[in-house]
């Protein structure tokens, strides 16, 4: 080629020479994982016959600037450019062409059908949706040609794809995991990295020139207890409960959660429902099941307002997450990523009782004390909406997390699945109520008070003073 090969450095050898077909590449800035994957791809373009190679990040707008200029420098006018569409036709050395496509992830329904025999993801945990990109749409592509994958970043605490695939890929042979620091590229001045080292926080310093992991301090779920869920292993109680979530406004899904104790064993989802098909569906699923009233809960807001006060329903729970927290005899919930010395007092309420539910789902899963038999899109976006809940606390003495209306504002929609979750822990948390706070003692106690005021009221009327 034209532009000249580089000399790759040691780190980059490693990956080249590995047989692995599915490489997950950690590197720190400047390290020298683009100009790797340029090499890679143009290798794979050039030795063999009639290739599909696809470059991939985030945006469009991300692809041209990161590797679509270095790939004309490295071309050197070799080939056939088309700057629109970003692709590269590249002579092969028997004489035919293979294709080099560059584009945005944003746009990855346009990927459906194709066909690739390389795939490279660069930054990915930058991408929105990556697992589900991944699995739907980027992974049935490389069946037919038996293709390859490279996925490459710099690892970020928000949104940590890379990381899970690491974790995913541990003990299967396909899979090869690779770590670059900046300080392995030779080509960057030892100085620069020390300069870096002495502007930056440690924690940036860490993620963004060594590569390594950084945990997110505010978040209230560990990630990799949140992949785990959904291969834990739990006793399970015998008791079984129906969990339903109802669509709000008609662009929302309504979704059925089953449950065996702690374990999430079925789903269901449904569009477009009525008050009255959610009526009949839930006493279906009911009988089905044999999940009694006392132990179905529905979010009862909007549209589910009708569900939870149908007479056909009579008994069962009615979820509203500005209802105030239950008290209880358990300790508030500590961070997963935050160190507590050891007497330090805890803040001993919750804002409400959607709070409190999510404080105890994170000590759940972060515990391994709650499992689930979800996959495919269910348990993509379960993860990717849970991941996103923080500690949002205020400074009044009461625990409150993301509000769900954050939440939807930041995964661009209602996180309707992790919800079913959420309103699990309502009878975790009942179970574990304060006995002044159960039902009867409450009556009794408003008795009391009613009677007392009553003969409060008659003494004062009947007194001569």
């Amino acid at each position: 080629m034209a532009g000249g090969t580089p000399k790759l450095h040691e780190k980059q050898i490693d990956v080249a020479q590995s047989k692995a077909r599915f490489k997950v590449i950690r590197a720190g800035r400047r390290s020298g994982k683009t100009t790797f994957e340029i090499e890679n791809m143009l290798f794979k373009a050039v030795s063999g016959k009639g290739k599909s190679i696809f470059y991939v990040a985030p945006t469009m707008k991300q692809a041209r600037s990161i590797v679509w200029e270095s790939l004309k420098a490295r071309l050197g006018g070799i080939g056939d450019l088309n700057e629109a569409r970003l692709e590269a036709k590249v002579p092969t050395d028997s004489g035919e062409q293979s294709h080099i496509h560059v584009f945005g992830f944003e746009a990855r329904e346009n990927f459906r059908g194709m066909k690739a025999d390389h795939i490279t993801f660069d930054e990915v945990d930058t991408c929105k949706d990556f697992f589900i990109g991944w699995q739907e749409i980027f992974r049935p592509a490389l069946i037919d040609t038996a293709g390859t994958a490279d996925f490459i970043g710099t690892p970020k605490k928000e949104n940590p794809n890379l990381r899970r695939l690491e974790k995913e890929s541990e003990n299967d042979l396909d899979w090869q995991c690779f770590q670059f620091k900046t300080s392995d590229n030779p080509h960057i001045p030892v100085e620069e990295i020390e300069k870096a080292k002495a502007e930056m926080d440690s924690q940036t310093y860490k993620q963004e020139i060594l590569a390594e992991y950084v945990e997110n301090a505010g978040a209230l779920f560990k990630y990799t207890a949140l992949i785990d869920t959904f291969t834990n292993t739990i006793t399970k109680s015998p008791e079984k409960y129906l969990v339903i979530d109802v669509a709000d406004d008609g662009s929302d899904t309504t979704k059925f959660s089953f449950w065996q104790g702690l374990e999430e064993y079925r789903r269901e989802t449904f569009s477009r429902m009525n008050t009255e098909s959610i009526v009949m569906q839930t006493r279906e699923y009911q009988q089905e099941e044999r999940i009694p009233m006392s132990q179905t809960i529905v979010d009862a807001i909007g549209v589910g307002a009708g569900v939870a006060s149908n007479s056909l329903l009579d008994g069962i729970v009615g979820f509203k997450s500005s209802y105030g927290p239950i008290r209880t005899d358990i300790d508030p919930v500590r961070l997963p990523n935050v160190h507590y010395l050891k007497d330090a007092p805890l803040t001993s309420e919750y804002k409400n009782i959607r709070s409190q539910c999510v404080f105890t789902l994170a000590d759940h899963v972060n515990n391994h004390k709650i499992a689930s038999k979800c996959t495919g899109r269910d348990k993509e976006v379960i993860i990717e909406e849970l991941a996103t809940y923080q500690d949002a606390s205020q400074g009044d003495g009461k625990r409150m997390a993301t509000p769900k209306e954050d939440v939807k504002e930041l995964i661009g929609r209602s996180p309707d699945d992790s919800d079913t979750w959420i309103m699990r822990m309502y009878f975790v948390i009942r179970e574990k109520m304060l006995p002044h706070q159960s039902e009867d003692a409450a009556r009794l106690s408003r008795e009391i008070e009613e009677r007392f005021s009553i003969n409060q009221s008659r003494q004062s009327m009947n007194s001569t003073r």
